[in-house]
């Protein structure tokens, strides 16, 4: 493993993790946090958020440094693993979290697990073009 290109791909893709739930997260989907779901904290340090987006980006590099020789070079085949990865992580976790959490809505499960495989596909793209062979 080339350390150097771990640690700037791992950055490339927590600023670009952060970004998007930024948006989605913390604007689009605030609005439904805060008027269907009781259980939503609203005193949470938002660095935590910040920080689990980097945690997130360290792992899934270094899962990305382990199979890039199954993916095609470059943000195309860093998509496609971000994709695999993506239905992996979201669509069983989500679904349950429906079943499971009294208050967590049936539509949020899919628009969770829609958005975690697109974040996903957009950060394994970035690792694809960040850790390059």
């Amino acid at each position: 493993m080339n350390v150097k290109k771990f640690l700037v791909s791992t950055l490339a893709v927590g600023v670009v993790g952060n970004i998007m739930d930024f948006i989605v997260q913390g604007n689009i989907l605030q609005g439904m946090y805060l008027s269907k779901m009781a259980i939503v904290r609203q005193d949470t340090w938002l660095g935590w958020f910040v920080l689990a987006d980097f945690v997130t980006a360290f792992v899934l590099v270094w899962v990305y440094d382990r199979v890039y020789n199954s993916f095609a070079p470059g943000p195309a085949g860093g998509a496609s693993f971000g994709f695999y990865a993506g239905v992996l992580f979201a669509f069983p976790t989500f679904i349950v979290m429906h079943l499971m959490l009294v208050g967590f809505p049936y539509s949020l499960s899919w628009i969770y697990t829609v958005y975690g495989v697109v974040f996903y596909v957009i950060s394994g793209a970035v690792a694809g073009a960040t850790y390059k062979k």
